[in-house]
Order: C-alpha cells, then structure tokens, then sequence
C-alpha cells in the first residue's frame, strides 16, 4: 500500500505540497476548511470582466518556484512595477519616488538601508522594536518616517510592534528589480492545482483534532455528516499557526515548537479594491504610492486589463486595518481623494478583512524582538510524522510571500521524501 499523506489546508502551501507528492506516487488527501480553495489567494470579479486580488498579488522577479509552475501549468504573468521608478511616497502634498527626492532625503535612505544590512550581515536579532531601533540610531526624521511606513505598508504592523531584526529584510526595497502579476488572477493558479489534484481536495472540512499514535497519525474532520476521524502515514499543516493553536494536537512537539505555534504573531490586513469608470491619473501605471493614513498602499492592478475602467488596491496593514470595519470602503475612497482630489465616483467596491477572517486571523506572520533568533530554528521540524509548512515556515527572504508558501510545500514535500527513504 503506498504512502498516505493528508494535507492540512488547500492555499498555495498545501496545493504545491500536495501537488508534489502526487508526482512522487504519494496517496494524498486535502482538507480545506472553507467553501473554496486558495486560503490568503482571493481573486474576484468586478464589472466589464476585470478582477483584482483581495489577498496575496505580487510575484517578484526572483519568485522562481511559482513562476516555474506558472510556466508548467500554462499561465501568463504580466509584468507590474519596476524599482525604484514606480515606488512613490505622498509627501507633504506630493508624489515622490528615489528620483524625485532631494539629496539630503536619497542620503537618508541609502544611510537607512545600510545600517539594516549591517544587521542582515551581522545576523542580529536586537531586543528592540523597530521603533526603539529607530529612535537611539543617527538616522534623519525622513529615513525613520519612510521606514514607520514601510511597517504597515509592507509587513502589516507597527513600528513599536516588529523586531527591527525581521524588520531588516525589507532593507533594499525600491533600490532595483520589479515584479508581476499572475494574468487572470492568482486563483488561476490556485485553481490548476486543485484541478489536477481532483477529488483529492475536500473543501468545508475544517479539521478539529490531530493525534499522532506510534507510526500512524489520527485526523479528526468535521463533514456535514458530522465528525469522522481520518487515519495516515503522515500529515503536512499548512494552516496560519494564528489558526493552528486552537487546534489539539497530540504529538512529539518540542516546548519551542509549542511555543512558537501559540505566539507567533500575524500582521493585520484589510485590503479594498475601488473600480472608476477610467483612469484619472497622468501615467500610464500609477505604480504603488504610500501614504500615511488609514490605508498606507495604493497600487493599480489593471493596466495589464482590457477595458477603460481601471481598479485601485487600497491596502490597510497593522494596528489602524483593526479599526476600519464597516467604513473600509469609505476610508479607502479618502485615502485616493488626498491623492486625487478629483477622482470619479466609483463603479464598485469589494473588501477584505482578513483580521476577522475565521481561517486567517490575520494576514501573514511577523516576529517581535528576538523572536526571530528564538524560534527560527523550530519552525520547520517534524513532529514525529506531522510536518509544517505555510509563509511563516518558508526561507526569511521569502516569508508573507506566495514563493515563500510554495517553497515551504516543496520543503514538506522532500522532508516525507527523506522519512520514505529512511
């Protein structure tokens, strides 16, 4: 009897995993707690046939796991932003990218970005918040207001939140390279997969329990027959640990695992998408523009779109997307209206919370002071014969992105491979 593996969530973590072991001869099931595949990946509809992302929308150049299988499964990808050029910040009134910045302003960057290399070279993991970081460092009021920005802008906390250690991966942002999106929408992807795997995948079976005994691991699934228990060789979870620590689990953790799973903390996100009837913007790609205010990004991810009518992506992170609730569209409406005071009324609007998300409870993970050092090396052991993957499994230059859930499958995947060949 071959190898039976069950994964634990369908987003693009369990999808590749699954994806993966189906090619080694592995007898997989999926189990999905919601009604559709993708996890964090929602693509959606909006008028004369154009979509955009409520969830995860950027490849970048160096994303080559997901743009190997975009290729393999026949998908397009369209190119999206260049850096520095299409980076912009809404300073005092206007629009500012690397370019456009005085030299006093680019110095205060470059000096800035070095010294969180420095900390990249140096391995540091401070016992300081980016926050305190900023606040003892010879670093100019611009650079610490950039860098307050690019916390909720790009690792969806706060700057008094995150560990300036985890905080230095974004050192280099703007400076070069560009990325993409997938034509169609991600859920293109998303949906490939699941169409390959068939009736492998089970959506609306939320898993309750898992319970490893000697060589087998016992999954507890709630059908709407009622509860069922699943046997198996092995197990992947890929479920958002945020998710994950309401969840039993009888097996082989060590005290950081179970500790890393019940504290591992996940930025907030509300993302909102705003169609108008045509562009009302000078260039041809608006780029992404940060600003400060309830939603810290807007970007357009419809110049690659057929139609006059283009979308804006609003994008609210940290403390201040917790806040927004019923009035997410309203305020993603004023955040455009400080850029463009004369913007159109809008065809559409569609958002997300993904903080009140049941099977989120969050958008992708972050770590506080010290934290990176303190749970780095747990985060992708085995429990016995229950393996982890998801973003905040996946290599650091890759986590919160869909590469880094992709990798994070594969790696899953090898680690049964190795088990198998023991």
């Amino acid at each position: 009897m071959p190898h039976q593996t069950i994964v634990i969530g369908a987003g693009l973590a369990g999808l590749s995993a699954a994806y993966e072991l189906v090619r080694a001869g592995i007898d997989v099931q999926v189990f999905e707690a919601r009604t559709r595949v993708g996890g964090r990946v929602h693509t959606v509809q909006l008028h004369a046939g154009q979509y955009g992302e409520l969830g995860a929308e950027l490849v970048d150049d160096n994303h080559t796991a997901l743009i190997t299988y975009a290729t393999e499964l026949g998908i397009e990808l369209d190119s999206a932003s260049k850096f520095p050029d299409d980076l912009y910040w809404f300073i005092d009134g206007m629009l500012h990218n690397r370019m456009s910045l005085t030299q006093e302003q680019t110095s205060a960057l470059d000096n800035l970005y070095a010294k969180l290399q420095s900390l990249l070279e140096e391995q540091k993991d401070p016992q300081q918040t980016l926050d305190e970081w900023l606040n003892v460092e010879p670093i100019e009021p611009f650079a610490r207001r950039i860098a307050r920005w690019l916390a909720s802008a790009l690792f969806a906390t706060d700057s008094e939140l995150i560990g300036v250690g985890f905080f230095a991966y974004v050192a280099g942002l703007g400076n070069g390279g560009g990325n993409m999106r997938v034509r169609g929408g991600v859920s293109r992807l998303v949906d490939a997969f699941a169409k390959h795997l068939g009736e492998r995948v089970h959506t609306s079976t939320p898993v309750r329990r898992i319970q490893q005994t000697d060589e087998t691991v016992s999954v507890s699934v709630e059908t709407a027959s009622g509860l069922v228990e699943v046997m198996t060789d092995s197990v992947i979870v890929t479920l958002p640990w945020s998710v994950l620590r309401d969840i039993p689990i009888e097996a082989p953790l060590i005290n950081a695992q179970r500790e890393a799973i019940s504290s591992l903390l996940y930025g907030g996100v509300v993302k909102t998408l705003l169609q108008y009837p045509h562009r009302f913007w000078s260039k041809s790609n608006f780029g992404i523009v940060l600003l400060e205010g309830e939603y810290q990004a807007i970007w357009e991810p419809t110049f690659a779109q057929m139609g006059t009518e283009r979308i804006l992506s609003c994008f609210s992170g940290g403390t201040r997307s917790l806040k927004l609730c019923e009035q997410a569209s309203d305020l993603a409406l004023a955040a455009v209206h400080t850029i463009y005071p004369d913007a159109p009324e809008i065809i559409l609007s569609s958002s997300h919370d993904w903080n009140a998300d049941e099977w989120a409870r969050g958008a992708y993970c972050y770590f506080r002071p010290g934290d990176l050092h303190r749970f780095e090396p747990y985060l992708t052991l085995p429990a016995g014969r229950i393996f982890f993957a998801g973003e905040h499994t996946a290599p650091l230059m890759y986590r919160g992105y869909m590469e880094g859930a992709i990798r994070s499958g594969q790696r899953a995947t090898q680690q049964i491979l190795n088990l198998l060949s023991e």
